[in-house]
């Protein structure tokens, strides 16, 4: 395995053989890349050690294994209690959605310190279960640890990963498998983390 490690305001740095990225010292399990409309590199991503939220990295074309730079979002599920709806990706940046001075952040790094709390205090939902985020082309899918629960599935609005907002259901855990290749590799990498 590449020894993984980032500077905090550059580059997020993927292993594409175990499925796990670093961001400022922080670790992930990561999706497959994939590429927006733009161009840009996409990458959803959960917490490495204790999964509770869905993010996404998007930065400029990947190199050797890093994005030089990008944006850190989490997500927020709109809906009325039902098993859909609406969402959007909040970024996680200084003087937005109870990321400033006055709340305990200074510097971007201080955020990207601990996406978790930052993700809280922007209004990020808390996904119970969650596993490993899984690419697809216009959205992705999330694993739930025992695979026998319903996994969230998401679309990014006009099918560009890059996207500010999303639809999401609950999907049946087969739908989710049929979508991705990458599972056994984010599985197995969990299992080191978590052990």
């Amino acid at each position: 395995m590449t020894e993984l490690h980032a500077d905090p305001l550059h580059p997020l740095v993927l292993d594409a053989d175990t499925g796990v990225a670093e961001l400022a010292g922080v670790r992930y399990l990561a999706s497959q890349p994939v590429q927006a409309k733009d161009g840009r590199t996409v990458l959803y991503l959960t917490e490495a050690s204790r999964p509770m939220h869905l993010f996404k990295f998007v930065g400029p074309a990947a190199s050797s294994g890093a994005l030089p730079h990008g944006t850190l979002y989490v997500a927020s599920l709109g809906g009325d209690g039902t098993c859909e709806g609406h969402g959007r990706w909040l970024p996680l940046v200084l003087a937005r959605h109870g990321l400033s001075v006055r709340d305990g952040y200074d510097s971007l790094q201080a955020i990207l310190a601990d996406p978790a709390d930052a993700a809280c205090r922007a209004g990020a939902s808390r996904i119970e279960g969650l596993f490993a985020p899984h690419a697809r082309n216009d959205g992705g899918v999330l694993l739930q640890c025992d695979h026998a629960t319903p996994a969230l599935a998401w679309r990014e609005a006009l099918g560009d990963a890059a996207s500010l907002s999303f639809a999401w259901h609950s999907a049946a855990a087969e739908e989710s498998v049929a979508t991705n290749l990458h599972l056994q590799r984010i599985g197995s990498a969990a299992a080191r983390l978590r052990g």
